[in-house]
């Protein structure tokens, strides 16, 4: 447990996977998600016309409007004072002066954050970025297959690519515009805007598979999913694929005798 002070309030936050139970977790997970595709200020609204923009120039229609609809849900929880990153904190509380938060429901972590709302925002996010690295790091370091961030890592060195020219044609007096262009070119092309609204929306696609998850590990583990942490739940899932992998073999093996 990590433990802060904000606007003269004691808060307990969880900060390792052996600790956070799975449903603080899912909360968690989603919120950092939607924020990364919508945005949670205004900084993110020009964000999203800038994308606009290189959609349009590059005639991707059809991405461009998917970008818009982000955009515009994402001035919608402006106006509605919703945070998905703030959400995303709330969600990391263990406690409040004692007081354990005991319900994970979209309004109680509202009124979480209402009742936090004299906190500085730089401290927030400050906080919120730290546990984030080091919960991502653990989740690496223990389940590589369940959360490789591969793409991630390609897009971060095609941004170093990208800097590193900038940087080289300050110093070189030079220009690097055709191998910035073909950078910028390979970024916008793997770009794919998020869906949020909708039957196929993220969110509630994220919640029905975690449900199914819940269901796979009461049935095959006799064990209820939702009181495991982050570190127990995923250790069974791995391990009733292994399960269920050994069994496809077997009976494939089997099958062509």
């Amino acid at each position: 447990m990590k433990t802060i002070s904000l606007a003269n309030r004691t808060i307990k936050l969880y900060d390792s996977i052996d600790e956070m139970p799975i449903e603080n977790f899912q909360r968690y997970n989603k919120y950092i998600i939607i924020d990364a595709g919508l945005g949670s200020d205004i900084d993110s609204v020009d964000e999203h016309i800038v994308q606009i923009a290189k959609l349009i120039n590059s005639g991707d229609k059809k991405k461009a409007m998917q970008e818009l609809q982000n955009m515009r849900q994402n001035m919608h929880m402006i106006v509605s004072g919703i945070s998905p990153r703030y959400m995303a904190f709330a969600a990391l509380v263990y406690s409040i002066d004692g007081k354990k938060v005991e319900s994970q429901s979209d309004t109680s972590l509202q009124e979480l954050l209402s009742d936090l709302n004299k906190a500085k925002h730089s401290s927030i996010i400050e906080t919120l970025f730290q546990l984030k690295k080091k919960l991502s790091t653990e989740l690496e370091t223990y389940f590589p297959d369940n959360f490789d961030s591969a793409k991630e890592k390609m897009i971060y060195e095609k941004i170093k690519q990208r800097t590193i020219l900038q940087l080289k044609g300050i110093i070189e007096d030079k220009e690097y515009t055709e191998e910035i262009a073909d950078i910028d070119l390979s970024l916008l092309k793997s770009y794919k805007p998020g869906i949020f609204t909708g039957k196929n929306s993220f969110e509630l696609k994220y919640d029905k598979q975690f449900e199914s998850l819940c269901m796979l590990v009461g049935q095959k583990a006799n064990l209820n999913a939702k009181r495991m942490t982050v570190l127990q739940f995923y250790t069974t899932v791995n391990n009733i694929k292994a399960q269920l992998d050994a069994e496809a073999k077997a009976y494939k093996r089997i099958k062509h005798r």
